[in-house]
C-alpha cells in the first residue's frame, strides 16, 4: 500500500513539475516575442500579429522567423484571391491592364515569400531577408502601376499592400536581423 501511495505522490509531483516548467517556458517565449516586437517599427502590430497565432509563445527565434514569413505568404495569397472579383468589376482597358500587372506583382511576391520560407527553414537568413525584400518590392510595384499615367488612383488592394510592405515585412526583417546577429 505504501508503494502505491509513493507512485501517486510521484505522479502528482511530476504533473506539478511539468506544469511549472511549461509556465516558465511560455513566459520565456512571451518575452522573446516582446523583445522582437520592441525592435520592430510597429510594436503594436507585431504583438497583435504574433498574439493571433497560439504557436508564437512556444517558438524560438527561428520559429518566429518562419512564422512571420508564413504570415506574409498568407497575406499575399489572400490579396491574390481578390483579383478574380476585382476584374469582374473593372470594365475599362486601363483598369484591366493595371489589375493584370498588379496581380502579376503579387504572384511574383508570393513566389519570393515561398522561396524565403524554404531558405529561412534552412537557416540561410541573409538570403531569406533578400527574398522577403524582393517580394515586398514586388507588392509595392502594384501601387506604382496606379500612379503612372492617368487616371492616377489607389490600387483596390491598397490595404493588402500596406499590411505586407509596412507591417509584416518589417517584422520579418526584425526577426531575420536578430537571427543573423545584426
Amino acid at each position: 500500500m505504501a508503494s502505491n501511495n509513493n507512485y501517486k505522490l510521484m505522479a502528482i509531483m511530476l504533473v506539478l513539475l511539468v506544469g511549472f516548467l511549461s509556465v516558465n517556458v511560455s513566459e520565456a517565449a512571451s518575452e522573446l516575442v516582446k523583445r522582437v516586437c520592441e525592435q520592430s517599427n510597429d510594436n503594436g502590430y507585431c504583438l497583435a500579429a504574433f498574439g493571433s497565432d497560439p504557436r508564437s509563445d512556444s517558438l524560438g527565434l527561428h520559429g518566429l522567423g518562419i512564422l512571420s514569413i508564413q504570415m506574409n505568404i498568407i497575406a499575399a495569397q489572400d490579396a491574390l484571391d481578390k483579383f478574380p472579383d476585382l476584374r469582374k468589376n473593372v470594365t475599362d482597358e486601363v483598369g484591366q491592364r493595371r489589375l493584370a500587372v498588379c496581380q502579376s506583382d503579387f504572384e511574383t511576391a508570393l513566389k519570393k515569400f515561398n522561396e524565403a520560407f524554404s531558405t529561412a527553414d534552412k537557416k540561410a537568413y541573409s538570403e531569406a531577408k533578400n527574398l522577403v525584400s524582393d517580394g515586398g518590392n514586388s507588392v509595392f510595384d502594384c501601387r506604382s502601376v496606379y500612379k503612372w499615367g492617368d487616371p492616377v488612383a489607389d490600387p483596390p488592394v491598397s490595404a493588402d499592400i500596406q499590411k505586407i510592405t509596412n507591417n509584416i515585412v518589417r517584422v520579418i526583417n526584425t526577426v531575420l536581423d536578430m537571427l543573423v546577429g545584426k
